[in-house]
């Protein structure tokens, strides 16, 4: 198992565990765009050349947003969330960022529990913001201790 940065090879299985995933699954565009940005770091972690989970953030100046993080249903409970947390922090902690914001289904207890053991905070909710099904996104924001 290795964690390494996204390659636009790697599109096909991100597609798919996107769609295996989240109910609002991102496009193909949607991926290139981060994989092709400047201010997005896309990262998998890979085992015998499968991609079982990923994390995608923007980085803006002193302040951070995580957009996705996702691990294949087959190899959950194994750490790889924890493993991309501590490799987004690792690395907004050397770029002296302070702050990261997410936005979280309400619903997704699991996730939510993954970013309060990082210290995320509640700071308020948007209503009826995702489909496939409807529910509530609950903002979050962490702080990194330098």
């Amino acid at each position: 198992m290795w964690i390494r940065p996204m390659l636009v090879s790697d599109m096909e299985a991100i597609k798919q565990l996107e769609k295996d995933i989240f109910g609002d699954a991102w496009s193909e565009n949607n991926i290139k765009d981060s994989i092709e940005s400047k201010f997005d770091y896309c990262v998998v972690i890979e085992e015998d050349y499968r991609v079982l989970a990923y994390i995608i953030f923007r980085v803006n100046m002193d302040e951070a947003e995580l957009f996705r993080i996702a691990t294949d249903k087959n190899s959950r409970n194994v750490g790889f969330a924890h493993e991309l947390m501590d490799f987004m922090i690792s690395n907004l902690r050397d770029m002296k960022v302070k702050k990261v914001f997410l936005e979280v289904r309400c619903q997704n207890k699991d996730a939510i529990r993954l970013y309060e053991d990082y210290g995320f905070k509640k700071l308020g909710v948007r209503k009826e913001y995702y489909n496939n099904p409807t529910d509530d996104a609950l903002l979050m924001e962490g702080y990194i201790k330098c």
